[in-house]
């Protein structure tokens, strides 16, 4: 099937399903979203092994969801992410202010970690500065997921 934008009637549907809620009459919407279902269809249809490689490539379904899979990957997911360098990487939290528990447990759980050279937890600004070894780092999946959130959510300046 040749590949056909789908981005203007797509649209065109969106906004009709929306405005016509304001109707008396829900047939209208009905229609609407019935089409714009039937374009969603058509769309995911025509790239479809796109998606199905990036399934494959981000290790299946629920790695690409926002959902955490893990403890570490519930940490980076609750923190900011203020600079990246593969081996160097500072986060912020306000969770770690004045915290010493908090920190102390943060601090045990990446220092584990294999690669990880120093975790430096600061309690008075809430940062956290990583530096590990990116190589050996990313020989554990759940330490690479976590590399790759941290390096999209890094914050630009």
């Amino acid at each position: 099937m040749k590949q056909i934008s789908l981005g203007i009637p797509m649209l065109g549907a969106v906004a009709g399903t929306l405005l016509s809620l304001a109707l008396p009459s829900k047939r209208g919407h009905i229609i609407c979203g019935a089409v714009w279902t039937g374009l969603s269809v058509l769309h995911a249809w025509q790239y479809r092994k796109k998606l199905e490689q990036d399934i494959k490539r981000n290790g299946g379904f629920f790695d690409m969801t926002l959902f955490p899979q893990s403890k570490l990957d519930f940490l980076v997911r609750a923190v900011d992410v203020a600079s990246y360098i593969p081996g160097r990487t500072r986060l912020y939290t306000r969770a770690l202010v004045g915290n010493e528990a908090l920190a102390k447990q943060v601090k045990d759980e990446l220092s584990g970690a294999a690669g990880m050279k120093s975790v430096l937890v600061n309690t008075t600004t809430g940062s956290i500065l990583l530096e590990y070894d990116p190589e050996v780092l990313r020989t554990n999946p759940d330490l690479a997921r976590m590399e790759n959130y941290i390096k999209t959510h890094v914050k630009k300046r």
